[in-house]
Parts: C-alpha cells; sequence; structure tokens
C-alpha cells in the first residue's frame, strides 16, 4: 500500500490546471527530447548527460525516466522523432501531388523539394540523424531501423503508384537505393561536396529517382511480373494508413 502511494505521488495521474496527467508526461517528454537535440547539435553525444540535460530543461531528474530508461534509449527516440517528422513530410507532399494528377516527374520533384528543404533548412538535425547518430549505439541501431522504414514507405508508394497489385522485389531494391543514396548525396551537398544550386540539386535527384523507377517498370514487364505497371494509380497511396 505504502509502495502504492509513492508510486502515485511520483507519477501523478490526476488533471492539473486543465491538463490531463498523459498530456503533461507528454509535453516534458518532447522538451526533453528538444533540449537534447540543441545539447547534442551544439556539443556532440558524448557531451549529453541526464544531469546536463534535465538542468538545462528545467526539469526534475525523475521526469526524465518517466519517460526514458536511459540516454540511450532517449537519443533513439530522439533518432525516431526526426524520422517520423521527415517521413511525413515526403508523405505529404506525395499524396497531395497525387491527388492533384501531377505526371511522375513533377511528383518526384515536389516530394524531393520538400524533404530535402527539411534535411537542409537545418542541416544540424540531417547530421544528427543520419551521421552523428553513428555515435551512440542504440541511436545508430534506431537509424538503420529509420532508413529501411523510408524505403518501405517509399516501396509501398511506388507499388500503389504502378497498380503493380502485387509485392515486387525490384521495389524493395530501388527504394533501398533510392533512399540511401539520396541521403549520402544529401550529406555531400552539406558538406559542400557538391557544387551546384539547391534547385539543381534537387532537380537532379529528381531525374534519379524517375530514370529508376521507369528502369524497375521496364525490368519487371520483361520478366512478366506484375500488372499494370505503366500506369500511375489512383486512391489513397498508403491505403493501409501510412505505409
Amino acid at each position: 500500500m505504502i509502495e502504492q502511494e509513492i508510486q502515485l505521488m511520483a507519477y501523478p495521474t490526476r488533471p492539473f490546471q486543465g491538463q490531463s496527467a498523459a498530456s503533461r508526461i507528454h509535453a516534458r517528454r518532447q522538451q526533453l527530447l528538444s533540449q537534447a537535440y540543441q545539447i547534442i547539435a551544439a556539443e556532440g553525444w558524448r557531451k549529453l548527460t541526464i544531469h546536463k540535460l534535465c538542468a538545462q530543461a528545467g526539469l526534475n531528474k525523475r521526469y526524465f525516466y518517466e519517460s526514458f530508461d536511459s540516454l540511450d534509449a532517449m537519443a533513439a527516440a530522439l533518432v525516431d522523432d526526426l524520422a517520423e517528422e521527415l517521413i511525413g513530410i515526403g508523405q505529404n507532399a506525395a499524396l497531395s501531388g497525387w491527388q492533384e494528377g501531377m505526371d511522375t516527374p513533377a511528383l518526384a520533384r515536389q516530394v524531393l523539394d520538400r524533404c530535402i528543404g527539411w534535411m537542409v533548412d537545418e542541416p544540424a538535425r540531417t547530421r544528427l540523424l543520419f551521421s552523428s547518430a553513428s555515435e551512440n549505439p542504440q541511436a545508430l541501431e534506431q537509424r538503420k531501423t529509420v532508413i529501411r522504414k523510408m524505403a518501405r514507405v517509399l516501396s509501398t508508394f511506388s507499388l500503389q503508384y504502378h497498380q503493380a497489385g502485387e509485392p515486387l522485389p525490384i521495389a524493395h531494391v530501388g527504394s533501398a537505393l533510392l533512399v540511401g543514396g539520396t541521403i549520402e548525396a544529401v550529406m555531400s551537398w552539406l558538406d559542400a561536396d557538391v557544387v551546384v544550386s539547391r534547385e539543381e540539386f534537387v532537380e537532379d535527384i529528381a531525374c534519379f529517382w524517375v530514370a529508376v523507377g521507369d528502369s524497375a517498370v521496364s525490368l519487371s514487364q520483361s520478366r512478366g511480373i506484375g500488372r499494370a505497371l505503366d500506369a500511375p494509380g489512383t486512391g489513397d497511396p498508403w491505403p493501409s494508413g501510412g505505409g
């Protein structure tokens, strides 16, 4: 009984100032993730400690443990949150272009312009997500999971867009190639290894995406796989609710 009362004191469940306990926990979680991002972007993963994080967030350490088991768990959550934001931007861009009836090149340009825009407008989050995550083992594992998820989302969209009617191995291969290659290209562009304007960069990447997609369609047709692969589809490109 005493132990239960202590737990209730540590994690209140009653509304406070109009906010439920769950919403307050969520707000503190986001506050910690936001502050962790600021620290990592400025100083790197190795400078992040629970003490520093909570001090700069203005929160007691117990609030850290109501959302995370460890710094590693929080690092993975941070990578996941950033990735979900990027995936959402890509899905929204694809869906709006799909609904507007854009042709394939225009659709690719729109999706890539918005996704690459997110990545280059604030390079620190891109480096955290795809580069500096390697400094933290759990964040690195989450990064691998994130890239696989991005490839699955793209594969799901491409199969629906081309009305494949069935899963195709080449869709997964092509999606992995495009996602991984685009990430590396963006990192090179941010490091000034690729000297072109942002508009030219997006156009170049979009051309490669369309070329890979067209090649995948042609190869599938030559193998007698799938159906109606040359006709863009209609309806919801994520019928299951988001890939």
